[in-house]
C-alpha cells in the first residue's frame, strides 16, 4: 500500500540512458518526494521514478554512498548515466544501480532513494527543502544500503574507500533500521 497515489514522471529504457543526462528540472516538481521503481530497473530494464506529494509510505530503500569514489579505472559493461547539476561526480553505472535494487528486491524492498536521482540538483529550492528532510528519510527506510566507493563500481571487501572517513556517512546508517553493505564478492560462494 503506498497511500498518496504517485505521479510517474520519468519513465526510459535503460538502453538509451549510456552516457546520457538525467535532468529532472523540466519533469519534476520542487519540495516532492521521489524514489526509483526498482521492479521496473530489474524486471523492464527501465529507470522510472515516481513522484509524491506527501512522505511516501511504501518501503523503501535509501542509498548511502560517496560521490567521487576512487580514481580506479573503470568499465561500464551496462552503460553509466550523468545527473544534470551534479556532472562533477562520479558517473553512475547502470550494473551497480541494478545491483542495489536486486538487493532490495531480495528483501521485499521495491523503491529505492537515490539522492543524487531524487534530488532536482539543478534547483536550489528542492536541495535546500530535500537536505532538510535528510534525517527522515534514512530514518524511515526499510533499508539502507551502503556503496563503499560510489555509484561508479562495487568494490571487493579489501578495498579501502573514503566512505569511512566521510562525516554524513555515520548519520546515514545509523538512522535506517536496517543497513546493509554492497560488496563485489571474489571470494567463491558462500554467505558472511
Amino acid at each position: 500500500m503506498i497511500g498518496v497515489v504517485p505521479k510517474i514522471i520519468y519513465d526510459c529504457p535503460l538502453t538509451s540512458l549510456d552516457g546520457q543526462c538525467l535532468d529532472l528540472s523540466t519533469i519534476a516538481t520542487p519540495c516532492r518526494y521521489r524514489l526509483v521503481d526498482c521492479d521496473a530497473f530489474v524486471t523492464h530494464d527501465a529507470l522510472r521514478i515516481h513522484e509524491y506529494t506527501e512522505f511516501p509510505v511504501a518501503p523503501y530503500t535509501a542509498i548511502s554512498y560517496v560521490w567521487r569514489g576512487s580514481s580506479a579505472e573503470t568499465t561500464f559493461p551496462q552503460g553509466h548515466l550523468v545527473v544534470a547539476g551534479a556532472e562533477d561526480a562520479d558517473p553512475i553505472s547502470i550494473e551497480v544501480l541494478r545491483h542495489a535494487c536486486l538487493a532490495s528486491i531480495q528483501r521485499n524492498v521495491h523503491y529505492m532513494w537515490l539522492d543524487r536521482m531524487c534530488i532536482m540538483q539543478t534547483s536550489r529550492d528542492d536541495k535546500a527543502w530535500q537536505i532538510s528532510k535528510m534525517f527522515l528519510v534514512y530514518k524511515s527506510c526499510a533499508l539502507c544500503i551502503v556503496l563503499p566507493d560510489g555509484l561508479r563500481r562495487l568494490v571487493t571487501l579489501d578495498e579501502e574507500t573514503a566512505w569511512i572517513h566521510r562525516g554524513w556517512t555515520l548519520q546515514e546508517v545509523l538512522a535506517p533500521k536496517t543497513s546493509v553493505v554492497l560488496f563485489l564478492w571474489k571470494l567463491g560462494s558462500g554467505e558472511i
